[in-house]
């Protein structure tokens, strides 16, 4: 068996142990050379790359009392490392001080009187256009966020909602507004909001605590409740605690605030009805008159009448698979549906105008732009401040007939269809969104609140994986239409 490199041969002589050497110093030159060419690379990549380390490596790698020209070689060598590490260093440093400037992150838009429009004398946000330039960097910004984090708009941070109660109370205030938009009767009735797809009843319980904290009901006491009628079943209701992690979000900090609202909960299964029955008992037993929850076990559509269901409506509390099928489909169920604006008239008599409704949120299981046009007189008088909608292109893509969006959706609907559809009735509408945070920071940047839609800001359907939420304001009510379009930075 050959001898290892470093074992010394007793007897070889001086030819042999010369051999040695220099088999030694060519294999450290071939060390330094793959090491060089590494640096090299990790320079172009990676700018903070330690060169102390690879400089300490390079010194024990080679073999003291190198004869000759390979000595002035490996000198030569270890200059250019030298050479290499000084710039190292000093690129560390440009990068440290980069790292110290404040980021130039997008601030709010503040001045309405540049690119976001401005409010004229009667109270109307002035409808804008993107550009070509800005609506393609828009669309580029957008699909790049869907690709970094594919449910940032499933789960949105609803930035909006945190000043919601200021918004809608101030709107109530304002003097300026056209008198059939808001009239001396609408400012003393409460905060009106419609949960169309209450499911569980986790948007409902955001807005109680958004808008009367001193109720309450909030997320946390709901899936407290939720969690005890499960355990009074001997069962446990799948997602409990909503599929964004509903309770986990942080609650208002005024906890004692009772204002008048009414929150209408349409819920078409009756085994989640009978629970939010339930639930409604455990948190507000007194029945305050001030904030009212009104719970109905109906299905919402652009016909009123009776619909077949999915047999899972019967059972499951809170299955996703609860949405209206064709008619003689087997094991399904008869519910009862409504349009927005027959409910409307007849519960609060409205007659020619419709109730003043803070607040119109939808989420239909793939029906949403069925349940839109059903709220057409709403939506044309303006008299509903901002809309929420559900856009999930991906369920008319499953087993499923589950909707209206997607390639096989029945009849198909485009994101855009309905948002240009609602432009001209007068509404700006937004991809609501995710804002990168903690790991995340960084990774996109020009990260906003809300991506801009209307006025050509998307000009295709966006990439959405899953799901994805849509928020709209009326421009009739432009300070609230406002507080939506100043989270919307743009890319110039």
């Amino acid at each position: 068996m050959a001898p290892r490199i470093n074992q010394r041969r007793g007897s070889s002589g001086n030819e042999s142990k010369l051999c040695h050497i220099k088999y030694i110093l060519i294999s450290a030159l071939l060390v330094l050379i793959l090491f060089l060419a590494r640096l090299n690379y990790q320079l172009m990549t990676r700018l903070g790359q330690d060169a102390n380390a690879a400089t300490a490596v390079t010194s024990n790698a080679v073999v003291e009392g190198e004869p000759g020209a390979a000595h002035g070689k490996l000198n030569s060598l270890r200059k250019e490392v030298s050479e290499l590490k000084e710039k190292v260093d000093t690129m560390k440093k440009l990068v440290g001080k980069a790292d110290d400037t404040p980021q130039s992150k997008p601030a709010a838009l503040a001045d309405p009187s540049k690119l976001s429009g401005s409010i004229n004398s009667h109270g109307e946000l002035e409808r804008i256009t993107c550009t070509a330039s800005q609506g393609s960097a828009q669309m580029e910004r957008s699909n790049q966020r869907f690709n970094e984090w594919w449910s940032h708009s499933a789960c949105p941070d609803q930035a909006w909602m945190d000043s919601i109660h200021s918004v809608f109370h101030d709107a109530m205030q304002s003097t300026n507004l056209d008198a059939s938009l808001l009239t001396a009767n609408d400012k003393s009735k409460p905060f009106l909001v419609l949960d169309i797809g209450c499911n569980k009843g986790y948007t409902s319980s955001d807005f109680f605590d958004a808008l009367s904290p001193g109720t309450g009901m909030n997320p946390k006491n709901l899936v407290r409740a939720i969690r005890e009628i499960a355990k009074e079943d001997n069962t446990k209701f799948d997602r409990d605690g909503g599929v964004c992690n509903d309770a986990d979000k942080p609650l208002n900090t005024d906890t004692t605030s009772v204002r008048e609202m009414e929150v209408h909960c349409f819920e078409p299964s009756p085994a989640t009805y009978n629970m939010l029955t339930r639930a409604h008992a455990k948190l507000m037993p007194k029945g305050d008159e001030r904030a009212k929850w009104h719970i109905h076990n109906l299905g919402v559509h652009e016909v009123n009448g009776k619909m077949a269901w999915h047999e899972a409506c019967g059972t499951a509390v809170g299955d996703e698979l609860c949405t209206i099928v064709p008619e003689g489909t087997k094991n399904s169920i008869s519910v009862p549906v409504v349009t927005v604006d027959s409910f409307l008239e007849d519960t609060y008599k409205s007659g020619k105008q419709m109730p003043l409704v803070h607040m119109l949120k939808v989420d239909a299981e793939g029906l949403d732009p069925a349940v839109l046009t059903g709220s057409t007189k709403l939506l044309t008088q303006n008299r509903a401040m901002m809309v929420m909608f559900e856009f999930n292109p991906g369920l008319g893509e499953g087993e499923h007939p589950h909707g209206m969006w997607g390639k096989k959706g029945n009849p198909h609907r485009d994101l855009l269809d309905v948002t240009t559809w609602l432009d001209t009735l007068g509404y700006d509408c937004y991809l609501d969104t995710r804002v990168p945070k903690g790991n995340e920071v960084g990774k996109v940047p020009d990260a906003p609140a809300l991506y801009r839609i209307t006025g050509d800001c998307l000009t295709m359907e966006p990439r959405v994986r899953g799901w994805s939420n849509v928020v709209c304001a009326s421009r009739k009510w432009g300070t609230v239409a406002w507080e939506l379009r100043r989270l919307a930075t743009m890319v110039e």
